[in-house]
């Protein structure tokens, strides 16, 4: 998975928090299992997009090969 893809499915992510919150009002169980499930998926892409951009920086910032 690209860098920009997972940046992608994060902000989809997100708002469909904001979304099962506004319109699954009435529907209280399906609410919470869409939002626990969102939630879970944001977080894996936090963590993956946060890993990326660490050993991006780390092959960038390499010590010179003797």
């Amino acid at each position: 998975m690209t860098l920009e893809m997972a940046i992608l499915l994060l902000a989809v992510a997100i708002i469909g928090i904001v979304l099962t919150g506004k319109y699954l009002r009435k529907r209280r169980a399906l609410r919470i299992v869409c939002i626990v499930l969102l939630s879970l998926i944001a977080l894996a892409l936090s963590c993956y997009i946060g890993l990326t951009l660490i050993f991006i920086d780390a092959v960038q910032n390499q010590p010179p090969a003797l």
